[in-house]
């Protein structure tokens, strides 16, 4: 099969979809704004120069490339076409004049981009009008953008990789402490900051050796260390920066309790606490559909209201006693296993690449 994937080649996400298909033996393509290498994969590169945080008037570049995507599309000749994110690359292949193509949308662009004006909103309602297939990675999600649509979605959730995420990749000693911790971006629309206060209070106030570390860059990263030095735990505190997946797979397994407290619905869907379950780690988090989704709530994951650092520090107390993460971490390792495998999630998908081929959906 050839496909032909419409989107950013720099992204991890593009890039987990390319290698899975590549490695199944399909011949794969990328028509991207950016330059990106991929291995095994033909990236066509546009060069837009645009990025997502321009101006809306620079952005006018993506409006006039579809007649580019078309020309390369034609030339490629895939048996598929997906195209990822609604806007940007969605509004630009909707113009194009392609049609029966795939169009994933991601979560920015279904919660964010439609609530900018009613032009916006209508750039998405038209994006999701001209594509033959809606994919969205969970039913929140689709949920969300059936506000533009009645057209149906196929839910294809992101899959982990059991062998690089699981409980094996724990090499803690047993060192007594009680190390708990985030793998996020660090913005307040993931919490961070509910963390910190968190476990300020359970320093202060319990007899708990814990330790948190956080993982990740982002624009607010200053204003969280200052936050952890007038708390006063930068002693207890370990920033990690960016890391690869191979090293958030150490770390999410070495973690006693992974917490994802994120604050916004436009938490589309909840990887890093699947990918905490996977590695045999309890995990908190908040009252988000797109987290709840990823979880199994009160059975694989603790969940607290969004924006309650002291309902955070109350359940990390609990969590303190290791026959109750036991419990959590045993129940998420098996909640995974069985919804969220890596290879079950593609095998889906190409299931349903293969029935477009063959005309099954069209019965």
């Amino acid at each position: 099969m050839k496909i032909c994937f419409i989107g950013p080649a720099n992204s991890s996400h593009i890039v987990k979809w390319c290698k899975w298909f590549t490695d199944k033996g399909h011949e794969v393509h990328v028509i991207s704004f950016s330059n990106g290498i991929i291995p095994d994969v033909y990236v066509h590169d546009l060069s837009l120069s645009v990025n997502p945080n321009d101006s809306d008037f620079k952005k006018i570049k993506y409006l006039t490339s579809g007649r580019r995507i078309r020309k390369i599309v034609e030339m490629i000749n895939p048996d598929i076409i997906n195209v990822h994110y609604a806007t940007s690359y969605g509004i630009a292949v909707s113009l194009s004049g392609l049609d029966n193509y795939i169009l994933s949308v991601w979560g920015a662009d279904v919660y964010d981009f439609p609530q900018k004006s009613i032009f916006h909103k209508a750039m998405l309602k038209h994006s999701l009008k001209k594509a033959k297939h809606l994919f969205s990675t969970s039913n929140a999600m689709a949920n969300e953008a059936s506000r533009y649509t009645n057209k149906p979605f196929v839910i294809t959730p992101f899959g982990v990789d059991m062998e690089l995420f699981n409980p094996n990749k724990r090499n803690r000693n047993a060192d007594g402490e009680f190390i708990v911790g985030t793998v996020k971006g660090l913005s307040d629309k993931y919490g961070i900051a509910d963390i910190i206060q968190a476990v300020a209070y359970i320093k202060e106030n319990n007899n708990i050796p814990i330790k948190l570390r956080i993982a990740g860059k982002g624009p607010q990263e200053q204003e969280y260390r200052n936050l952890v030095n007038r708390l006063g735990i930068e002693d207890i505190t370990t920033w990690l920066g960016y890391i690869s997946p191979e090293e958030a797979a150490i770390e999410w397994a070495n973690m006693d309790v992974a917490i994802i407290p994120s604050t916004l619905n436009s938490e589309s869907f909840g990887v890093s606490a699947v990918e905490a379950q996977a590695s045999g780690t309890a995990v908190i988090i908040t009252d988000i559909p797109g987290l709840m989704e990823a979880t199994e709530p009160g059975v694989s994951s603790v969940v607290v209201h969004r924006n309650n650092p002291n309902e955070i520090a109350d359940r990390l107390s609990d969590l303190f006693d290791s026959k109750t993460r036991s419990y959590y971490s045993k129940n998420g390792l098996e909640y995974v296993r069985a919804h969220y495998e890596l290879n079950t999630c593609f095998t889906n998908i190409e299931n349903f690449y293969y029935s477009i081929l063959t005309g099954e959906t069209e019965k």
